[in-house]
């Protein structure tokens, strides 16, 4: 089947506007609110409809209520600090009697199960209904064990004599009705809206014909009233079949049309087999075809699920529905379930059914374009808590009815039964299912102090490791590169993309699909993003503003060089004399200025071109060798022609060339001498080897400048090796990594 899905990434409303769509025309808006006009206009007037039928039944100032024996009681509804009158039996008027059971006080026909059942209810009401249509009712009871009666006058039943069996119901229904115009009005080409709108509609009707029969004092108007229980039906169907087709289509389009006709024509013949009664039971022609909806549901699911593998947004939408169906029929189908085993759940229908209406209050944040994505990071929790009350709901239900316990017992049993399996269960998925464990803020200091020791020069090195830190935050994906200034962090395309805000020297990243894609970033996430982004700019202007303080004190030093040490180096130099004493003096003194100067280099410039560098070394590495009588050996690579070298470890670096150089011309004894320099952008090799025969001894003591050549090897964070070469003398190896180096 995975080989004709459609794709249909996009929520059920679209979840932010597109910016390259022109405003509305004055014409458009116009219908727009004129369509929202009528919507409002048709859920008044079902809600006044509703409202008008409830009102409509006679009142005697009491609400006939079941006690927990199943003893009748009226309860006074005008008179409300007058005592109950208990164990009522009957209403006459005259010689009409009607005796009164606790069948009578069903709170709807569909409680009851056999089809002959609902007839006897609807002609025992038709009997109350004539009788309320007098003046006046006696209502006979006992009080303390003995037979008496009270007259009531029938009166037009008042507004607060509704109760909440009605106004819940009804709130809920036009809500639920609201929401599926809203999708309409919002994505009027879109199926699944259609769908919703169509689920809305049924449910709504359920809803405020049960808010009248719920809040019935006794009866209802006779006329019609098995007809709207029929409805009922009929609109159930009707919710629960577009619900199935939401999930055929959305967000992933599983096949094609064939599936509506087959599910109509199925529904139709569970209705014509209801309606036309060929059935005994309720629980075959009703309740177990509800059942088998419940059982779509998780099949459609788990094929939607499985074709948005690879794709977080709709999974993360698939999170969310599947939340809302299991919040919104899970306890409506546990009852059914109950019902089509026999046994009856003893929860109000109005309060029961109820629960339906979660559905079309968690779509409302989708009507409102709130992204999906901020929905799914908490999606776990809300399963969690709605799996934990559903257990125990469950549980008291399985214990009162297959074992027979009392309320109380079962529901202390099902409490327990929670406690001890659901909690480590909880903890379980938790761990499997919850956020996975990513760097803590904290976690991630020393990346963010590496990143600001990192030379400001080499933003190649600067910028791999800003990258390298959010990769370890987030594990995204991909990354590239913002051109635009970020100055927040932003959830962007559905929780798909994480715009990074810059830093100094540093650009705006857009991160994709957290967890290597497996999930979408959430609000949650730009928070902590803002809290690392904030502490990598404070600590890179703290180190720009130390390097600042550190140039300024190397320009003085090398000044203060120059112009003291510098100038008294210069006039030894020239007023040395002329003889081999005054000669010696002054090629000392022009050796220790060249010095002072080589250091003044790397005191007052930042970086030194490679190729520069390397011409300069073999200039002078080749002019000393030669004038010592040893023939010479130049290799080297061609340097990348942008590659700069950090002055500070151009100056240690030739430090270590002029005493390798050194060495093989003061200890060597060889006649040759092979220098090797290899550069690249990672890192720099050198290598100095003659023919010569000096003893190992000799080469490394203190004199010679080796342990200067480890020295400055280990400062610049490379290594340094010593040992014979091919031509049978030393051979001295050092390597150092361009980017440590830079960095001390």
């Amino acid at each position: 089947m995975s080989q004709n899905h459609v794709v249909d990434p996009s929520p059920i409303v679209a979840s932010s506007p597109n910016p390259d769509v022109s405003p509305p025309s004055p014409r458009g808006e116009g219908l727009r609110l004129g369509r929202h006009a009528w919507m409002v206009l048709l859920i008044a007037l079902l809600g006044l409809l509703s409202l008008w039928r409830a009102l409509s039944e006679p009142s005697l100032g009491l609400r006939l209520e079941l006690d927990g024996s199943g003893r009748i009681d009226a309860h006074f509804t005008r008179e409300a600090e007058l005592e109950p009158l208990r164990d009522v039996r009957a209403l006459r008027v005259g010689p009409d009697r009607v005796v009164l059971d606790p069948g009578l006080l069903a709170e709807s026909s569909g409680i009851l199960n056999r089809y002959d059942e609902q007839h006897r209810f609807y002609e025992r009401h038709a009997r109350l209904w004539a009788l309320l249509q007098s003046d006046v009712v006696t209502v006979e009871y006992r009080h303390e064990g003995v037979s008496t009666s009270i007259e009531r006058e029938v009166l037009p039943k008042r507004v607060d004599e509704l109760g909440p069996r009605f106004w819940v119901p009804w709130f809920l229904g036009l809500l639920s009705l609201s929401v599926g115009l809203l999708l309409v009005l919002h994505s009027p080409q879109r199926a699944a809206a259609l769908c919703v709108m169509l689920a809305g509609v049924g449910f709504a009707y359920i809803m405020l014909v049960l808010a009248g029969t719920s809040s019935r004092l006794l009866t209802q108007i006779d006329v019609g009233w098995q007809a709207l229980h029929q409805a009922a039906h009929v609109a159930a169907f009707l919710q629960n079949g577009a619900l199935c087709v939401l999930l055929w289509r959305h967000p992933t389009r599983l096949g094609g049309l064939w599936f509506v006709g087959a599910l109509i024509v199925w529904s139709l013949a569970w209705l014509v087999a209801d309606l036309g009664e060929w059935v005994q039971t309720i629980n075959v022609g009703f309740r177990l075809p509800v059942a088998l909806f419940g059982l779509l549901f998780a099949l459609l699911f788990a094929l939607q699920w499985r074709a948005a593998r690879g794709d977080p947004l709709k999974r993360a939408q698939l999170k969310w529905l599947g939340l809302l169906f299991g919040a919104a029929f899970a306890v409506v189908f546990v009852a059914y379930v109950h019902g089509v085993l026999g046994a009856p759940v003893p929860i109000p229908q109005a309060y029961g059914l109820a629960w339906i209406s979660t559905l079309y209050l968690g779509l409302v944040p989708l009507v409102h374009q709130v992204g999906v994505f901020r929905l799914e990071g908490w999606w776990v929790r809300a399963w969690l808590w709605f799996l934990g009350g559903l257990l125990v709901i469950g549980a008291d239900l399985a214990f009162m009815g297959m074992w027979s316990m009392a309320g109380e017992s079962a529901l202390l049993l099902a409490l327990a039964v929670g406690g001890w399996l659901y909690f480590p269960l909880r903890q379980w998925i938790w761990a499997r299912l919850g956020p996975r464990a990513r760097a803590r803020v904290e976690e991630v200091l020393p990346d963010i102090v590496a990143l600001a020791s990192q030379g400001a020069g080499d933003r190649a090195q600067r910028r791999a490791r800003w990258t390298a830190l959010w990769e370890r935050v987030y594990a995204p994906k991909s990354v590239r590169v913002l051109d635009e200034v970020v100055a927040q962090a932003q959830v962007r395309d559905q929780g798909r993309e994480l715009w990074v805000p810059g830093s100094p020297g540093l650009p705006a990243l857009a991160l994709t699909l957290a967890d290597r894609g497996e999930r979408l970033f959430y609000e949650a996430d730009a928070r902590r993003c803002n809290e690392i982004a904030q502490l990598a700019q404070l600590s890179l202007r703290t180190q720009a503003a130390v390097d600042a303080g550190v140039r300024s004190e190397r320009a003085r030093i090398a000044a203060d060089l120059h112009d003291d040490l510098g100038a008294t180096l210069l006039s030894i130099a020239q007023t040395s004399g002329t003889g081999d004493q005054g000669r010696h003096v002054s090629r000392l003194a022009r050796q220790a200025l060249e010095q002072m100067r080589l250091s003044v280099r790397g005191l007052t410039r930042e970086f030194v071109s490679a190729a520069e560098m390397l011409a300069d070394w073999r200039a002078e590495t080749v002019g000393r060798l030669e004038l010592a009588g040893i023939d010479v050996q130049w290799r080297s690579n061609d340097p990348p022609p942008s590659l700069q070298v950090p002055a500070r470890v151009q100056v240690q670096l030739t430090r270590v060339l002029r005493e390798a150089v050194s060495n093989v011309i003061r200890h060597s004894g060889g006649r040759r001498c092979r220098v090797g320099v290899v550069i690249r952008a990672d890192g720099l090799g050198l290598e100095v080897e003659d023919d010569g025969i000096g003893e190992p001894d000799a080469r490394v003591t203190e004199g010679t400048g080796l342990s200067g050549i480890e020295r400055r090897a280990r400062l610049l964070g490379g290594a340094h090796e010593l040992g014979r070469g091919e031509w049978g003398g030393w051979v001295v190896r050092v390597r150092v990594p361009l980017a440590q180096g830079e960095a001390r």
